[in-house]
């Protein structure tokens, strides 16, 4: 179960999410920590920074007015998709899906959504069941893309499985294309997870979009700074180049969401 679905963070990977999947389908997508399908998207603080303020800023913004996540949002009024849906929404019959998820009610919800489509859901650890699916797998790699967003990024489920960020790295070292979230709350912290998969992963191409946002927009009693970020692995040219675009585009729309006394006042956008 996401608790912060509809957030920023959120709005910044299922954008970039839906984007890269339009562009170019794979015929496997793999979720680690899939989450509910649907979610309620009632008014709060963090969801009219989020979601919400999307929904109605977007059209603002000819990037985003004609991007794939906000066609999808339009689609659900008073619903938010989980990740697993909008893949499921975007890609439809032409893509096969794994999604795992040891929450029994999200993998519930995820086999409700199922009917009629190529589907496993697996409620098990998505780290140790994806890098199962990878290791016996034989088809070409680059036609899966391995969405991995975990809670925590450097857990390790057993002594012997491998951590997130580790998997990332293996995936993109075998070809697979990869999209991983990540987030942090101190500035020094900005890009670390492309940091990271890059030592692991040595000579493998990656893209990092990052977006600092004033933490208040996220968590309501907190001061500051908090920020989140995808790392892709494995991408086309035109997919990274498209990310880079709605991210400007999206600091753009927020320029006028601003919280003065905060250190940022706004969200800003960069490419690590």
């Amino acid at each position: 179960m996401n608790r912060h679905f509809a957030k920023l963070g959120d709005v910044w990977k299922h954008l970039l999410l839906a984007e890269v999947l339009r562009l170019n389908p794979p015929l496997r997508y793999w979720e680690t920590h899939a989450g509910s399908a649907t979610y309620p998207l009632n008014e709060n603080s963090p969801r009219l920074h989020g979601a919400l303020r999307f929904l109605s800023h977007a059209h603002t913004e000819s990037q985003l007015a004609r991007c794939a996540y906000l066609q999808v949002l339009r689609t659900m009024p008073g619903t938010y998709p989980g990740s697993s849906l909008l893949a499921i929404r975007v890609l439809g019959k032409n893509a096969s899906y794994v999604f795992c998820d040891i929450d029994p009610d999200s993998s519930r919800s995820l086999r409700e959504v199922a009917t009629d489509l190529d589907v496993r859901v697996i409620a098990q650890d998505g780290v140790s069941t994806i890098a199962r699916e990878a290791e016996f797998a034989t088809f070409d790699p680059s036609g899966v893309l391995v969405h991995i967003d975990p809670f925590e990024p450097h857990e390790r489920m057993a002594p012997d499985s491998m951590t997130p960020v580790e998997l990332a790295a293996s995936l993109a070292r075998k070809g697979f294309r990869i999209f991983y979230w990540y987030g942090y709350d101190e500035v020094a912290k900005r890009g670390w997870a492309r940091s990271e998969i890059s030592s692991l992963a040595p000579g493998v191409d990656l893209w990092c979009g990052d977006v600092l946002i004033p933490a208040p927009f996220v968590y309501p009693e907190r001061s500051g700074v908090w920020g989140c970020g995808v790392v892709l692995a494995n991408m086309t040219p035109e997919e990274v180049a498209a990310c880079s675009i709605l991210g400007h585009a999206l600091e753009r729309v927020s320029a006028d969401d601003m919280l003065k006394e905060n250190d940022p006042p706004r969200l800003t956008f960069g490419v690590i």
